[in-house]
């Protein structure tokens, strides 16, 4: 039960920042990329946990609950609060430094989630993680600059013809 209320304060707290916060994308944008995070949030968590079974999660209802926050509402709104933050003309060392500072936001939550026992770590890596939550944002910063290109980009093209 201590889990549950951990996650779901952490899950409001994180849900509230991102409503705050100035953002420097579109709803649309914003749109794309949580669902970009939960597709591949979701999909490697799969992978990890059910097929792989690299780490396990508990069966406690409620402490199943704080991982289904974890994974379905914290770690992509983190992602997205990351990719909001700061100006669009950011330097790439700027962003570089609010991707890592991210990535290890998440880590502590998931560092977290394994002294809760929320999760069970069998041949796994915290390092791996860290690698992931990186990876991830790149990823989503990448399928962002795809979408501004085609979609945004022939968006203004159709309006100004």
């Amino acid at each position: 039960m201590m889990a549950f209320a951990i996650y779901f304060f952490i899950g409001w707290l994180t849900i509230i920042c991102f409503f705050v916060q100035k953002k420097k994308y579109s709803i649309v944008e914003n749109t794309v990329l949580i669902l970009s995070v939960l597709i591949i949030n979701l999909n490697w968590t799969w992978l990890v946990y059910e097929e792989f079974e690299l780490i396990t999660y508990s069966r406690e209802p409620w402490v199943f609950v704080a991982y289904l926050i974890k994974r379905s509402i914290v770690i992509p709104v983190i992602v997205l609060i990351c990719l909001n933050f700061g100006r669009k003309q950011s330097s790439l060392v700027k962003k570089l430094m609010h991707i890592l500072v991210s990535s290890l936001v998440i880590l502590g939550i998931t560092m977290i989630s394994h002294l809760l026992k929320v999760t069970t770590v069998k041949h796994w890596s915290i390092f791996y993680d860290l690698v992931y939550y990186l990876l991830l944002h790149l990823v989503v910063l990448g399928i962002h600059k795809w979408y501004q290109t085609y979609m945004v980009d022939k968006e203004k093209e159709v309006l100004t013809k």
